[in-house]
């Protein structure tokens, strides 16, 4: 990859989005990309063997954010990881995919969004897919993205999959297809077992592209302009000043906690806290870093004698998946959407499912072989902001999701954690769980579930689903074209672009929204869904390997 000081277009922040968005930019030869990330390229087992996913938390691969004080959880401070290294949090995340419900993007077009209706953003989920259970109406293949079954299903899940089906709750083979409520295992984006982010997806075959130039250890800085119009960005690279010109536009895909801290630091928020910071205000957009949201909720622990996954990684099982794809470093994880009342029109809660103990958000060194599982909220009502810390680029912003704030949010997490003691009361795990007073005792699960003692356990223990959105929302900051409010030349592309969060992952839909934004940005015309439906009819049945 070649270097250029000044290219057509620079994408900051190399993470789901980013690299999705670069590499199909860079497919045009006429056209010159440059890609800034933070952090360091994603090359090694770390960012192959998903099981090891755990080890990059609080390292030099994550940004290691946290939250102000939050009311809802007795003043604690959040711990909110995300990916600073090529593929951003897809190189860290635990690799479900899903998509979300359609009522969620029919909501967002409902509400202004045009163009970003379930119909509409479907054709671009099927274009980046590489789905080995073949093509059809909900699925792609011969995308860049593989989404696979997971290989090595732990006899825990398998077991809360039963034990769910046992409390009453439908079976569902396919979030992603025709209905999403009910459990299973969940589809991963990965090929062959190994980890398939981003990086290694889209921005990997595009190696060698002259057009593309891909920069690691770049913080960016602030955007230069010219008049109201972005001119580049300047950025530090390996301790360096540098600057980037951007003849046709920038694009920062940073996330939605970094998309806005760089648009304030560059003059683009609330005027008055710009002023308050030492930034000059270049615009007065109120909404910048307003609307933050995410999926609270919490994990119960159940210590059993089932070992879970302690210990698994050794030289035999890194080989075992790397020449057969299957074995204890993979992962794999089950759970589901359901309703916490028979009156809700959607799933009001979604569950993740894995073998492990998890205290302390995941920071505290197991206590007993477990299995842990648990619900967190799907579409929260509660709402959070981003404000900068101070004009230093390098400071992290001051966050503040307001989780559980709003009664809703509490109620529909206290009775989704009731559903998951329910499940953990089922035949299916009882030949797996020890004595559920073991657990109260290390207190990963509620002593009972009385009301006073779920919230209880809840204020402790609830903690991020790590899906933060909005801040950066269609319509407020952002037109429907992802084009930023009042300026030129200046566009942002990743999560922090949803109005609404949808109830489900945010992986697979951020990649969604980045490769609607590379059409967005050249001119071209969405995916046909008929000639998509034409190939899918056309296509074998299945593809081996993810």
């Amino acid at each position: 990859m070649s270097e250029h000081t000044t290219v057509d277009y620079v994408v900051v922040g190399g993470g789901s989005a980013g690299c999705v968005l670069a590499a199909r930019l860079s497919e045009d030869p006429a056209i010159s990309v440059a890609l800034l990330e933070s952090g360091p390229a994603d090359r090694g087992r770390l960012f192959e063997l998903p099981g090891l996913f755990g080890l990059q938390l609080k390292s030099l691969f994550d940004w290691d954010l946290q939250t102000e004080p939050e009311p809802g959880l007795n003043g604690r401070r959040a711990y909110l990881p995300r990916g600073r290294v090529l593929g951003g949090t897809s190189s860290m995340n635990t690799m479900v995919y899903i998509r979300g419900h359609r009522e969620d993007y029919d909501g967002w077009a409902a509400d202004g969004a045009t163009g970003w209706s379930y119909a509409e953003v479907l054709p671009y989920f099927l274009r980046s897919e590489d789905n080995e259970r073949g093509a059809s109406l909900f699925h792609g293949i011969g995308g860049p993205l593989a989404v696979s079954d997971a290989r090595s299903v732990h006899p825990l899940i398998e077991a809360w999959v039963q034990a769910a089906i046992e409390a009453g709750h439908p079976p569902n083979e396919d979030f992603n297809g025709e209905a999403q409520e009910g459990v299973g295992v969940y589809q991963m984006t990965q090929r062959n077992g190994l980890r398939a982010s981003s990086a290694a997806a889209f921005l990997r075959p595009a190696d060698g592209r002259a057009n593309l130039s891909v920069y690691t250890g770049a913080h960016a800085l602030r955007l230069l302009w010219r008049g109201t119009r972005a001119a580049g960005v300047q950025f530090e690279h390996r301790e360096q000043p540098r600057t980037l010109r951007a003849e046709r536009e920038v694009v920062l895909c940073a996330g939605a906690y970094l998309s806005p801290q760089l648009l304030m630091l560059s003059g683009i928020g609330a005027a008055a806290h710009l002023e308050e910071m030492g930034v000059v205000p270049l615009v007065d957009l109120q909404a910048v870093g307003e609307n933050l949201q995410d999926h609270p909720g919490c994990f119960l622990s159940y210590p059993s004698v089932t070992h879970d996954l302690r210990g698994a990684d050794t030289p035999a099982n890194e080989e075992l998946l790397r020449r057969e794809g299957r074995g204890p470093l993979t992962w794999s994880e089950a759970g589901g959407f359901l309703r916490t009342e028979s009156s809700q029109h959607l799933p009001d809660v979604q569950f993740h499912v894995a073998p492990g103990m998890f205290k302390d958000e995941g920071l505290a060194a197991p206590l007993d072989h477990a299995l842990a599982f648990g619900p967190y909220v799907n579409r929260p009502r509660s709402r959070g902001r981003v404000l900068l810390r101070s004009a230093l680029p390098h400071a992290k912003p001051r966050i503040l999701h307001n989780y559980l704030i709003e009664e809703r949010d509490r109620t529909t997490l206290r009775e989704g954690v009731r559903l998951g003691m329910e499940i953990a009361r089922q035949a299916a795990l009882g030949p797996h769980l020890k004595d559920v007073r073991l657990a109260v005792e290390m207190g990963v699960v509620p002593a009972n579930d009385s009301d006073t003692a779920l919230d209880s356990f809840i204020r402790d223990g609830a903690f991020s689903f790590f899906h933060p959105s909005g801040t950066c929302s269609i319509g407020a900051v952002v037109d429907a074209e992802l084009r930023v409010l009042g300026v030129d030349g200046l566009r942002v592309a990743d999560a922090s672009v949803m109005p609404r969060l949808i109830g489900g992952n945010t992986n697979a839909p951020t990649i969604m929204i980045a490769e609607k934004a590379a059409d967005l940005i050249r001119g071209l015309a969405p995916p046909s869904p008929a000639a998509l439906a034409q190939e899918a009819s056309d296509a074998p049945v299945a593809r081996p390997g993810g």
